[in-house]
């Protein structure tokens, strides 16, 4: 039993000799003859780098601000080098460019249809306007117009005044000739809810459309009339028109009077109605 205790005992002197000489550890006995074993105290050098500031200064940005300002960008397309589509500022010949034109008749003969406004003011009362449209009617014909106009309006005032040139096709007239003829019109508010509108064209066809029963019975075609009307303003947006118009029948040579009544829409100064 002794000779066990003393190799114990050995071996545990030559573990600690082991881990004193190999380990960052130190094993120590206490007074009870108890190991403890504790880590070394190791001594650290800490080496700072000398603290160095400098000012950051942006660099001025006038000159290249300035050479901005003078750029101009070089352009490789010239308005003579565009494609023809591009060049064309109406609406109207913008299906002659399309490759689908064709099918597109064969499907609808409205196809070539166009109805553009352009308007270039005058000034604070006063514009010039001009508007060209074609209509076609399957199986009836057909209208191509063009109509400049002249207004001027102030607070109770409105006048108007232009021209206007077209032709109307029907199956029984291949071959049109030209009308024309000019137009005026005039309206007074007489107060906020009431005002009247006067107007008259007139209209000279070729001596060939004369008497086209399918030209003068159209109501969508211009013909010689005058007449009035007096207009009421229910609400901002809503009103109400009633009046007379008296067409010239080139058939009878007489004037025939029509009786009207039509709605009036406004909206944000926009007016929608006769």
């Amino acid at each position: 039993m002794k000779r066990g205790c003393l190799l114990l005992g050995l071996l545990i002197c030559m573990i600690c000799v082991s881990l004193k000489a190999q380990s960052d550890l130190t094993v120590t006995l206490n007074k009870e003859g108890k190991i403890r074993i504790l880590p070394r105290e190791k001594q650290y050098e800490l080496t700072l780098p000398p603290l160095s500031y400098k000012s950051y200064t942006p660099a001025s940005t006038r000159e290249i601000e300035t050479k901005l300002q003078e750029f101009m960008p070089g352009l490789t397309l010239k308005a003579d080098e565009r494609p023809m589509d591009m060049q064309v500022l109406s609406t109207a010949y913008m299906p002659y460019f399309n490759v689908f034109t064709p099918m597109l008749e064969r499907v609808s003969p409205m196809a070539l249809d166009f109805d553009e406004t352009s308007v270039v003011p005058l000034g604070d009362q006063a514009a010039f306007l001009v508007n060209g449209r074609q209509y076609t009617w399957p199986g009836a014909g057909g209208l191509t117009r063009i109509e400049p106009q002249l207004m001027w309006q102030n607070d109770r005032w409105m006048l108007s005044a232009g021209a206007f040139a077209g032709k109307f096709y029907t199956p029984f007239n291949p071959s049109p000739q030209l009308m024309g003829g000019v137009n005026a019109q005039v309206r007074y508010a007489i107060t906020d809810w009431m005002g009247v509108r006067a107007w008259g064209q007139y209209a000279e066809y070729g001596h060939k459309e004369e008497r086209n029963p399918h030209m003068l019975l159209n109501p969508f075609y211009n013909h010689t009339s005058v007449g009035g009307a007096m207009e009421f303003h229910f609400t901002d947006n809503f009103g109400m028109g009633f009046g007379v118009n008296y067409e010239y029948n080139p058939i009878r040579r007489k004037m025939e009077p029509q009786y009207m009544i039509y709605p009036i829409f406004q909206s944000k100064g926009v007016r929608i109605g006769w």
